[in-house]
């Protein structure tokens, strides 16, 4: 079978990798340069700093082994805890295993797309049926896996999606011109507010993880809310992310004098909404996987891509 995979995100690549291994012909279609879409990493100055997901979960014993015998020893524990903000001392689920990719944790995407026929730079805008097969870019296909965010699919097959299906993110990284000399111990990673209240909803220190901050330096990113970032989304980057930095050094007790580079991004799609619309009455040959259908965990994208293979597989 001819198969394409829309978008090279975890979920894809999973997919792509499971049907090339079983001997059908995949091709992953990626309309920008880079791999496994929210789990990005980027380089920051003198820095490589993660953007997206910050760390993972390995609870299922297949993705476990799965991510095990794909990084090796680039894959590293983060022992440092996570702090709940407004709760002085609690731990965020005290206990949890959570790992990193030491070179970045894009760097899973770059392994998972070896072997895979991948088109970068290649953004589909339009998916056509051709007697019983589809066509993608004027290749036909036997069936179309879509891992693209549901609003992107549900528009490629000509849907409207009514509820809101994804909340937004906006994202600063941060650097600071002073050594975080305890970055190593067993202080803070991160500080978290679940309830969504707070604009910060995520803070954390770079720092902890081996080998990716320069000496004499110390790097925060910021997550803000589904809130802060809705409200702002289409506000000036420079706006938002000044707002969030003083945000940030009022929480951490930050010298603003030692301010250094500073990057913002927007996350239009990065997490499914819990009370989202789910895709359904799909065309034959037509597949989901990622989280249009699942968690946006990087366990359960992984979970869902395999998942997916396996359907078209039979």
């Amino acid at each position: 079978m001819r198969i394409a995979i829309l978008g090279a995100g975890i979920s894809g690549l999973v997919c792509a990798r499971a049907l090339a291994q079983a001997g059908h012909h995949a091709t992953v279609w990626e309309k920008s340069r880079s791999l496994g879409g929210r789990c990005a990493s980027r380089k920051f100055g003198d820095h490589v700093v993660d953007h997206g997901v910050q760390y993972f979960t390995l609870r299922d014993p297949k993705v476990r082994e799965e991510v095990l015998r794909l990084c090796g020893s680039k894959l590293k524990v983060l022992p440092n805890p996570i702090l709940l903000a407004g709760q002085e001392g609690e731990l965020y689920r005290a206990g949890e295993e959570r790992f990193y990719v030491q070179d970045g944790n894009n760097r899973l995407g770059t392994l998972l797309a070896e072997g895979v026929l991948v088109r970068r730079e290649a953004e589909v805008k339009r998916i056509e049926k051709a007697g019983k097969k589809w066509r993608v870019q004027g290749e036909e296909y036997d069936a179309v896996v879509s891992s693209c965010p549901w609003p992107q699919t549900a528009a490629l097959l000509g849907k409207k999606t009514s509820s809101p299906v994804y909340d937004p993110c906006l994202t600063v990284l941060l650097e600071y011109l002073v050594a975080r000399e305890d970055a190593g111990g067993q202080s803070a990673y991160a500080r978290m507010d679940p309830t969504g209240r707070d604009p910060l909803a995520w803070t954390a220190c770079e720092n902890v993880k081996i080998g990716r901050i320069m000496e004499g330096s110390t790097v925060y990113v910021i997550q803000a809310s589904p809130n802060y970032s809705r409200d702002h989304l289409e506000q000036s980057p420079e706006y938002w992310a000044s707002d969030l930095q003083v945000l940030l050094e009022k929480l951490w007790h930050l010298d603003p004098d030692k301010r250094g580079s500073v990057f913002a991004h927007r996350w239009r799609y990065a997490r499914s909404c819990v009370d989202r619309e789910m895709p359904r009455e799909l065309p034959a040959g037509i597949h989901l996987c990622g989280d249009s259908v699942c968690e946006s965990r990087l366990e359960a994208v992984w979970q869902s891509g395999w998942e997916t293979a396996q359907k078209i597989l039979g």
